[in-house]
């Protein structure tokens, strides 16, 4: 009985030594996204421009980014520019490509020369330039920024990258995770053209302008409710939900929300509740109810180190695999 149960519990332990791993390996798809309409020009001050917030992504890549979440398996990362209006491509003889950092097709070795001796560098350098030219451009000849029809049309599988298949690696499996990561920097009033009532079915509508906040808001006020998300949530006010299967492989970060209902001078509270709070309600119904499961929204940042910070925690989250 005594020699049995040893063999039993030899067997044990050699099935669990040669038990393989599943080991998770993440590539970044970054997808940077202006929205240049009239908020980029000079009616409201924020402490720093969106050309800094967007360089910087690039300047801090290596070793920031690349080395994320202890990644050690050979990122095969791409930051890639869109636009919430793509006909500004065109208009402006953007080269998208040229705003395009791509190491998904590199050998290991052209990888890490080309982030350790200078390469990255260079690649920074030009797209520092043609970022700085597309602003200007925009500022002397102003564009809509039509976010709700980039979020149902411009996030296409054309731009998205869908998980490999797992493969097997010295033993272990290794399952290749892509993340899409949509940085849309934008103050959060969906202004696109989209107005009246014949774009409202209801109090849902496809646009989330100054008046309609200030509509919302006044609704609130007169009903002696003193929860604003409870007054959301059985309101019936909304932005319609977009039908874009695409939307469940993305992650959302959106930045430089400025709320108008501040002091412009001094930055102080004018009214409660405030622009930036309403906007924040709204947009996270909205990207839920349109499948976007992982999403941040933050105001106006102080400076690229605060900006990068966040984003970085953000990617830092663990999602379900």
């Amino acid at each position: 009985m005594k020699q049995y149960f040893l063999i039993l519990i030899s067997l044990l332990f050699i099935n669990c030594s040669s038990e393989k791993k599943t080991i998770v390996n993440e590539h970044l798809n970054i997808i940077i996204t202006p929205d240049l309409s009239n908020r980029i020009e000079d009616l409201y001050t924020k402490p720093i421009l969106d050309t800094e917030l967007i360089t910087n992504i690039y300047k801090s890549y290596y070793p920031n980014l690349y080395k994320i979440n202890n990644r050690v398996l050979g990122q095969k990362d791409v930051i890639q520019f869109r636009f919430t209006n793509p006909d500004i491509i065109s208009k402006f003889h953007i080269s998208i490509e040229k705003l395009k950092m791509d190491l998904s097709k590199m050998s290991p070795n052209t990888r890490i020369n080309y982030l350790t001796k200078g390469g990255i560098n260079q690649k920074v350098d030009t797209i520092t330039k043609e970022v700085e030219d597309i602003y200007l451009k925009a500022k002397q000849h102003t564009t809509g920024g039509d976010i709700y029809n980039f979020l149902k049309k411009e996030i296409s599988s054309a731009i998205i990258k869908k998980n490999t298949t797992i493969i097997t690696t010295n033993g272990n499996k290794v399952k290749n995770l892509q993340r899409n990561i949509v940085v849309l920097l934008t103050d959060g009033y969906i202004e696109a053209g989209l107005y009246g009532k014949e774009n409202c079915h209801s109090k849902k509508c496809y646009y989330l302008s100054k008046s309609k906040i200030d509509e919302f808001r006044s609704a609130f006020l007169k009903s002696g409710n003193p929860d604003l998300k409870s007054f959301f949530e059985s309101s019936g006010y909304g932005i319609i939900p977009i039908n874009n299967i695409n939307l469940k492989n993305i992650e959302l970060f959106v930045s430089e929300i400025y709320d108008r209902s501040l002091n412009r001078k001094t930055g102080s509270q004018t009214i409660t509740p405030n622009d930036f709070e309403i906007i924040k309600l709204f947009w996270a119904d909205w990207l839920e109810k349109s499948g976007i499961k992982h999403y941040k929204l933050l105001g106006t940042s102080n400076s690229k180190e605060e900006f990068m910070y966040e984003l970085k925690t953000f990617i830092k989250k663990p999602i379900s695999y």
